[in-house]
């Protein structure tokens, strides 16, 4: 009898350490490496980019969310999609580089399974400034002798290991430079207007996806939070293009 009730003793302290464990870890493990980004007001877009990349610079209010700190990896990317690392880009090999060959409905399906989605273009700039979308986050000026991100080497060189350069204002990584990022919205070039906008999504509809943020192989210029950019969304052969999650988030002020 004894013996008995020492086996019911563990095998009830392993199923409730279990539960605690699991209840414990759900929460820290769909936001871990996120940034909190507070509701609010902010100008996006740059008129000196033109309607076709950033014009009319407009007002938009966003309710509070939550993004990635880093670009997604190869690491992680592929343990939900291991048949990826067969076609990992020589230009972004490293397991803790950013992820790139993804198609956009493969990134949209990752943020999904991991209970996020991908941020809107809204949410990705507001998370990419610091005062406006016409300056990078540390000031007017990129020094490519002294570079502040991986951008403007064109295909001289790859990708850096995510977080190889310092965090923004907002304490997130590489938003300008090193892969571009899928956004979630359709590009349209009438879709930005001088009025306040409300949580955009961009168009119902459309044909181009936006990408955001400039790349290692890229321009300088497209490294501009207000710059945008598009590309077609089925197409998973891309060197530089990648992606990471949000979650928006609805707060209950009374």
């Amino acid at each position: 009898m004894l013996l008995v009730g020492i086996l019911i003793f563990i095998l009830t302290f392993s199923i409730s350490s279990a539960a605690h464990s699991e209840h414990d870890n759900a929460p820290r493990d769909i936001t871990e490496d996120m940034v909190f980004i507070p509701a609010g007001t902010f100008k996006r877009g740059c008129d000196r980019f033109g309607h076709r990349h950033g014009a009319p610079a407009h007002l938009v209010y966003l309710d509070a969310y939550m993004i990635d700190k880093y670009e997604i990896t190869n690491e992680k990317f592929e343990k939900v999609f291991p048949e990826h690392k067969l076609r990992r880009s020589q230009f972004s090999y490293c397991y803790n580089c950013p992820v790139s060959k993804v198609s956009w409905y493969e990134a949209a399906d990752y943020c999904h399974l991991k209970g996020k989605s991908l941020p809107s273009e809204a949410q990705w700039e507001r998370a990419a400034q610091k005062d406006n979308g016409c300056e990078f986050s540390w000031g007017e000026t990129f020094d490519p002798e002294n570079p502040q991100a991986r951008g403007g080497v064109k295909l001289r060189d790859k990708s850096a290991p995510v977080g190889s350069f310092p965090p923004n204002n907002n304490g997130i990584h590489d938003m300008a430079g090193n892969v571009w990022e899928w956004v979630s919205d359709w590009f349209s070039i009438r879709y930005y207007f001088r009025e306040i906008m409300y949580n955009p999504r961009g168009p119902r509809h459309g044909i181009m996806k936006v990408r955001r943020g400039g790349s290692w192989s890229d321009s300088i210029k497209a490294m501009h939070p207000g710059y945008r950019d598009w590309s077609y969304p089925f197409s998973r052969g891309f060197n530089d293009i990648g992606f990471r999650c949000a979650i928006s988030l609805k707060i209950d002020s009374q």
